[in-house]
């Protein structure tokens, strides 16, 4: 009986010993790792933003019929006209003055009364005199010379009299008259807009112009952010009727905006103020810094604020950006894969040779997030630390089995 219960135990210990094995292959089969690589690792939130623009609205003073000077998109000066409207005038006045102007000096320069062919027999008969002149002095025959030089007098003369006493007085004096009047009822019915900065000229607007400007950023709220959305509108163009009041363009200055999200208690220590980050959108990436934040009760709000980016995005008022707060070159380690052995904090490394997973400890941690924590590979590597190498695979969740086994 002792002999076949002895037996029972070894044929018990062999099938154990077979049933631990295949466990372990297949387990080390399945285990996850992954192998380091240094990586340009860009820390970031994804967030919605409210844009806050340095923009001034026009709007027109009278009631009339509305035309447009400056193309959409065009840069215009501080001070220059963008719009005129016209009331009880047509808006063509403009162009009526113009051509008068044009008529009043070809009036002046006696062109309206003098045709072309009398000037051109003037020019004629002086050509032919002088080339008397020049063949009696060729063949030294001055008989005539006197007679010709009388002649040609006369030509250049009577020319003279002839352009002099060209300007039609009279018509002129209409002319004049004309241009006078037009220009007075210009100048009492039509209102010209001028722009009050140097900026950019859109044709839509959200109403919004005056609620976020430079001077009201403190006040923008979580609230604010979270409920806006884009709204804007056309503004009415060339030859329609506009009333007093009525906005007619806007003109916003592009080398100045700022950029306003909420962050969360866990993430205001991602920024402070002056920090550079990048807001990227798409393949849109924009340089800027931050330029406060604002605690508002159990919220943050941060201000980005971007200089001579010319943003070219002047028509939108609520955006999703990435905001790049950190970039980091370095060996990415999850935090699953660290474990603390004798109060040192490491991973298991895998030996390719006998495929051993072997403890080693992280040192030059530059920075460490919620799922991550970052290792200077570079510095280490110039420095001579001892630490995890480039492509060194760890094991991404070590355990008891998993670290006593070899890593097939």
């Amino acid at each position: 009986m002792k002999k076949i219960k002895y037996s029972n135990f070894f044929l018990l210990g062999i099938f154990i010993y077979i049933i631990f094995h295949i466990i372990s292959f297949i387990a080390s089969k399945t285990i996850q790792t992954q192998v380091l690589e240094n990586e340009d690792n860009k820390m970031k939130i994804s967030r919605k933003c409210i844009i806050v623009r340095d923009e001034y609205l026009l709007k027109s003073d009278i009631n009339g019929t509305l035309n447009l000077l400056v193309d959409e998109g065009s840069r215009v000066s501080k001070s220059q006209e963008v719009a005129s409207i016209y009331n009880n005038v047509d808006s063509d006045i403009d162009e009526k003055i113009n051509a008068l102007d044009e008529e009043i000096d070809k009036i002046k320069a006696g062109e309206i009364n003098i045709s072309k062919n009398e000037i051109n027999n003037f020019n004629e008969n002086i050509e032919l005199i002088v080339s008397k002149i020049q063949n009696d002095l060729l063949e030294e025959d001055y008989s005539n010379i006197k007679e010709y030089k009388e002649t040609l007098s006369n030509y250049v003369n009577d020319k003279n009299k002839l352009l002099n006493n060209g300007i039609d007085t009279a018509k002129l004096s209409a002319k004049e008259d004309e241009k006078e009047i037009l220009e007075n009822q210009k100048n009492n019915n039509v209102f010209t807009c001028l722009s009050s900065i140097a900026g950019i000229v859109s044709y839509k607007y959200d109403g919004n112009e005056e609620k976020y400007t430079f001077t009201n950023l403190d006040s923008i709220t979580k609230s604010d952010i979270q409920k806006e959305v884009d709204n804007y509108k056309e503004i009415k163009t060339n030859s329609k009727e506009v009333k007093s009041g009525d906005i007619i363009a806007r003109v916003i200055n592009n080398y100045d905006a700022y950029v306003a999200t909420y962050i969360d208690e866990n993430e205001v220590s991602y920024f402070e103020e002056n920090q550079s980050i990048v807001l990227c959108n798409n393949d849109e990436e924009i340089d800027a810094k931050v330029y406060k934040i604002n605690k508002e009760n159990d919220n943050y709000i941060a201000i980005f604020k971007i200089n001579n980016q010319n943003m070219g995005i002047y028509d939108t008022r609520v955006k999703e950006f990435d905001i790049i707060y950190k970039q980091i070159e370095g060996l990415k380690i999850p935090k699953s894969a660290i474990k603390t052995v004798d109060n040192k904090e490491g991973v298991y490394v895998i030996n390719e040779e006998d495929k051993t997973p072997n403890f080693i400890e992280l040192k030059g941690i530059i920075y460490e997030d919620d799922d991550y924590k970052y290792v200077d590979y570079y510095k280490n590597k110039i420095d001579g630390v001892s630490t995890v190498d480039l492509y060194d695979k760890i094991i991404l969740k070590p355990n008891i089995i998993n670290i006593n086994m070899k890593i097939e």
